[in-house]
């Protein structure tokens, strides 16, 4: 796969929760360090890398839309952001949000999470081929742990097959066009699932995967900063030396 016969593409980065599993915090998630920069900044390079990426549109926390404009005008990484949009009451209300605000010339949109900081390049371009070619792709991967069901929280009550279950990650990613009528859709029915592959579940079919990686975590607690630091800090000692 060549990254530069890839369609033209944007990506919409959902930076607007809350974070209230990352306890007390000075400043919200995507603006917590991580490498030597913000979060938001390592989630958002390894999509300014693609060379047929045309622009990136930040949807933000209602009260974070200043801080971040400075910090987009500062950072080389986000030389191609063309909005930053104030999110939603839910998760789908953003992603609705931020695919409007994504220009009518662009093919295909990817919504990730600004808290998945570690996603390869190279994973976001099988997802944009696949989307390209199937309308969607959801990056996923195999469910690794045995899962319990309980109804309490207190006792398990039987247990899933693990041999057809997928962890969901993010990229997820949509014909431009689809992505849109699916956002309005579930709009005006009141529809707001967790996760944007549910809305072509919900009104299409079955959703093409693609495989992704077990290092692409969402940032939720204190330990996970801590692991995608060492991640991170691992990454650094492979790369050669320039």
């Amino acid at each position: 796969m060549n990254p530069t016969s890839l369609p033209r593409s944007a990506v919409v980065l959902v930076a607007a929760g809350n974070a209230t599993r990352m306890g007390p915090l000075a400043v919200r998630k995507p603006f917590l360090p991580l490498g030597g920069r913000t979060l938001i900044e390592v989630a958002a390079e390894p999509f300014a890398a693609l060379p047929t990426l045309a622009e990136l549109v930040i949807v933000a926390h209602p009260d974070d839309v200043e801080r971040m404009r400075e910090l987009v005008a500062s950072s080389p990484v986000f030389a191609k952001v063309r909005a930053i949009v104030p999110g939603g009451a839910e998760r789908s209300d953003s992603v609705r949000l931020g695919a409007q605000a994504v220009s009518a010339n662009v093919e295909v949109i990817c919504v990730h999470d600004a808290a998945r900081p570690l996603i390869a390049s190279a994973v976001i371009a099988r997802a944009i081929e696949v989307a390209a070619r199937e309308e969607v792709a959801l990056v996923a991967i195999p469910v690794r742990d045995t899962i319990k069901v309980s109804s309490t929280g207190t006792h398990a009550e039987h247990t899933l097959d693990r041999s057809v279950l997928w962890a969901a990650q993010t990229p997820q990613v949509f014909r431009a066009n689809v992505l849109r009528e699916l956002c309005e859709r579930a709009h005006a029915d009141g529809f707001k699932p967790t996760d944007d592959a549910a809305l072509y579940e919900q009104y299409t079919g079955p959703v093409p995967m693609v495989e992704g990686d077990a290092q692409n975590l969402k940032v939720t607690t204190p330990t996970d900063l801590v692991i995608a630091e060492a991640i991170l800090a691992a990454r650094a000692r492979r790369e050669p030396t320039r």
